[in-house]
């Protein structure tokens, strides 16, 4: 009878072993695409350099002169090259869809890009010279982005908008500027904020779950604008016009932190 007893639980705990094997098991989550999420927020800060074409920043002038010689006598300094740094930060939101990206971006640079150049003005007289500087200390943009990812955590994209900068122009023109006497100048200064706009293109990759790095360049257009400066020395109702013209190129780099989205995407059984 013991025997028998014996036998029978052996029996019954086999067939509870053999029922449990077929029972379903929970699967563990699977990664079914590994590729990066760049929908989100992001802040990052960048820094590089800004130059211009001889070209990109012509000054030109018509003093009127009354006295030596009547008239209006336009001259031209020919190209300034402000060139210099900028450093800064940005704010920005993606949108995925597929494998494709838009998204906007702000940015704001402390910038010292800056030129300035001396020209003698034979047309005036054998001691007259002028003189010519632009500076932009701080530059801007707000540009929208359209992007293809063309590999798991690589974005290629275009982008364009608005851009904005602080400009700072002056210029003169001295009839006798290494004479033993003082001539006449004429003297123009302007500071303000410009508008224009600008167009690019960069790439980003990530490299972490929220951070990714890129490289871009801009290229920007600020427009043209004319400054006039008065007659001194003495002063007088003559008076001499100078126009800038102001564009430039930007190539920069960035780090930015994604505050969503980074990371595969995961499926759960």
């Amino acid at each position: 009878m013991k025997n028998f007893a014996m036998a029978a639980l052996f029996l019954a705990f086999g067939t509870v072993a053999v029922l449990a094997a077929d029972l379903p098991v929970k699967a563990r989550p699977v990664v079914i695409d590994p590729g990066y999420n760049w929908s989100g927020f992001y802040v990052g800060v960048n820094g590089g350099s800004a130059w211009n074409n001889a070209n990109d920043v012509v000054v030109s002038g018509t003093p009127v002169i009354t006295v030596s010689q009547p008239g209006a006598v336009p001259f031209a300094v020919g190209g300034l090259r402000p060139e210099g740094y900028l450093v800064g930060g940005q704010v920005g939101w993606n949108y995925q869809f597929g494998a494709g990206l838009v998204g906007i971006e702000g940015d704001f640079n402390f910038a010292d890009i800056k030129d300035s150049r001396n020209v003698d003005l034979p047309v005036l007289g054998p001691a007259a010279r002028t003189s010519a500087s632009e500076k932009i200390d701080f530059f801007g943009t707000v540009r929208g982005r359209l992007g293809g990812i063309v590999s798991q955590r690589l974005l290629l994209f275009a982008t364009g908008g608005l851009a904005y900068a602080n400009v700072k122009d002056s210029a003169n023109i001295n009839e006798f500027f290494n004479a033993p006497v003082i001539g006449r100048q004429f003297i123009a200064n302007a500071s303000d904020l410009r508008f224009g706009w600008t167009v690019g293109a960069g790439a980003e990759w990530a490299f972490a779950s929220n951070w990714s790095v890129k490289g871009e360049y801009l290229y920007y257009d600020l427009g043209s604008r004319t400054i006039t400066g008065s007659q001194t020395n003495p002063v007088d109702t003559e008076f001499a016009t100078y126009s800038f013209s102001t564009r430039g190129n930007i190539v920069k780099a960035g780090l930015n932190y994604r505050f969503d989205g980074g990371g595969p995407i995961v499926a759960r059984y």
